[in-house]
Order: structure tokens, then C-alpha cells, then sequence
């Protein structure tokens, strides 16, 4: 069982994460800045893995909006009815992914054990200690700096590798995939 001071500290995480986007949206919709004072009482996660444990909110955001929208394209294109959309909607975002090419009726299978779409299923596998927010699972698992960062470069090179198998492209584009990766300038 997590600590108290453990579970201040990843609570005040998720909810610096918060105010910092609902900073930018004041902001943005004041066109001004703002003097930044707030600082929670029992502290956050080290900095990094503050971004660490965002990244990987947002990430399998992203892909459960992904799954859902190509859900949806195959609905308005009649390859799936309204029932196995509906059906289809009720799984895990992970469950989704690697469905996606038999909802398509493709013969292509996606390897959850080998890149690209390891790492879908390595954010997926982290998504309920994150978003359920267990305290116990999220500390001893959230990865490091390293491991979210290949897991984004692989989550980028899935989708457009899905893209392909889906057949929405003949092969993955370079600058879609250049998105996943970070230059020093």
C-alpha cells in the first residue's frame, strides 16, 4: 500500500498537470501572461516524471481517439455495421488497436510483442494504474524518461504503419514519422 506522503505527492502531480493546461487556456483566451506562485503542499513528483505521467495520460488519450475515429471510418464507409461499431466501442483502446485490421478485413495481424505496436500496448498495459490511479502500480511502473520516449516514437510509427495496413496509405510517410522523434536544436 502506497504511502500518504506517496500518494499526496502523485495526486498534486496530476493536478499540477491540470492547472499548467488550464494556465495556458487563460493565457491564450487573455492574451497575457500570468504570474505562476502555486506550489502544492506535499509536493510532486521530480519534474520529469511529472511530464512522464502526462505523456502517458495523453498518449493513450490519443490512441482511444484514434481507435474510435478509424471505428467510425469504417462505419460511414459500411465495411462494419452500426452493431459492431457499438460493439467494437465498448473494448479497451488495446483491444480496438489490434482489432482494427479484421474490422477492416484485412488479413494483417499487428504484434503486440514487436515494434511499432509494442509500444501501443505498453502505454495500453499502463493506462489503468494511470488513469484508475493506483498508486502502488503507477509508482513501481511508470517508466522512464527513455522508455516514454521510444514508447511515443512507437506509438507515432504504429499509427502510420496501421495506416498502411488499413490502406489508407501504400507505405508510412517520413514526415509524419519524423513527429515522434526529438532534435536538440
Amino acid at each position: 500500500m502506497a504511502k500518504t506522503e506517496d500518494r499526496v505527492i502523485v495526486w498534486n502531480s496530476f493536478f499540477a498537470l491540470a492547472r499548467g493546461e488550464a494556465k495556458k487556456v487563460f493565457e491564450t483566451s487573455e492574451n497575457c501572461q500570468t504570474k505562476d506562485s502555486w506550489t502544492p503542499l506535499g509536493g510532486t513528483l521530480p519534474e520529469e516524471k511529472v511530464h512522464i505521467l502526462g505523456t502517458l495520460v495523453l498518449c493513450n488519450i490519443a490512441i482511444e481517439a484514434r481507435v474510435n475515429h478509424l471505428i467510425e471510418e469504417l462505419l460511414e464507409e459500411k465495411h462494419i455495421s452500426k452493431d459492431v461499431a457499438d460493439a467494437a466501442r465498448h473494448l479497451s483502446a488495446k483491444h480496438k488497436w489490434f482489432l482494427l485490421p479484421a474490422l477492416a478485413g484485412k488479413s494483417t495481424t499487428l504484434d503486440a510483442s514487436a515494434g511499432p505496436h509494442q509500444a501501443i500496448a505498453e502505454l495500453c498495459d499502463l493506462r489503468n494504474a494511470c488513469i484508475h490511479v493506483s498508486y502502488d502500480q503507477l509508482l513501481k511502473n511508470l517508466p522512464t524518461a527513455r522508455k516514454i520516449l521510444s514508447c511515443f516514437e512507437g506509438f507515432v510509427e504504429a499509427m502510420e504503419d496501421l495506416n498502411v495496413v488499413l490502406g489508407r496509405h501504400t507505405e508510412t510517410n517520413p514526415a509524419i514519422l519524423r513527429i515522434g522523434k526529438f532534435e536538440r536544436v
